[in-house]
């Protein structure tokens, strides 16, 4: 891969983790507020396009799921990116993907 290649992916890879870290606070201050584990709340589309504005609904339950591995995203169908990305589950309304690389032992974030 290119050095522009490399640069992408991390800034791809930060821009995820942004709005995943967002999604997590929000996900504790929902369940924290008292809101029932199957209500579906609005979640931002952890898509690595850093202008995207996106939200797609999923209960908290479901989120908290699907969200516990370090390398699986929630994104809006059309958002996955398949050059670095696996869609591991699919949903009326998101997608579940995944990024094998960071899965490797050492890999830094």
């Amino acid at each position: 891969m290119s050095s522009n290649g490399h640069q992408r992916l991390a800034r791809a890879e930060k821009n995820e983790q942004a709005y995943k870290d967002h999604n997590e606070r929000r996900a504790a201050l929902d369940e924290e507020g008292g809101v029932p584990e199957d209500e579906p709340v609005p979640f931002a589309c952890e898509c690595d396009d850093s202008s995207c504005a996106r939200a797609l609904e999923l209960p908290l339950a479901e989120y908290e799921r699907v969200s516990a591995p370090a390398d699986q995203f929630v994104v809006v169908p059309g958002h996955e990116d398949p050059e670095v990305e696996v869609v591991v589950e699919t949903h009326g309304s998101y997608l579940v993907v995944s990024k094998p690389d960071l899965k490797r032992p050492g890999r830094s974030r």
